[in-house]
């Protein structure tokens, strides 16, 4: 399993979607210090289900975004590797 810390996050986010330069894991996602590290397999792929939020929230339009759907979007645009993924928060 590969870790990630919310602040690495935030710099993929940044890097990969330039439209998202405010964007906060603990804001966005709810990922704060007193949570459990989240998790998710990335497989980098489609998903019918979780896309239209995600696309919806990039292209500025308020919607919930998981972290799942995030991870998913970061694999396919080539910032992460498919495969299982813990977020906890940094230090």
């Amino acid at each position: 399993m590969r870790v990630i810390d919310t602040l690495e996050l935030e710099r993929l986010v940044r890097a990969s979607f330039p439209a998202k330069e405010r964007f906060s894991a603990e804001a966005d996602l709810g990922l704060d210090r007193r949570g459990l590290p989240a998790i998710a397999f990335v497989h980098g792929g489609p998903d019918p289900y979780l896309d239209r939020p995600l696309d919806a929230w990039l292209e500025g339009i308020p919607s919930f975004v998981s972290v799942y759907a995030l991870l998913n979007r970061l694999c396919r645009a080539g910032a992460l590797v498919p495969g299982e993924y813990a977020v906890k928060r940094g230090l």
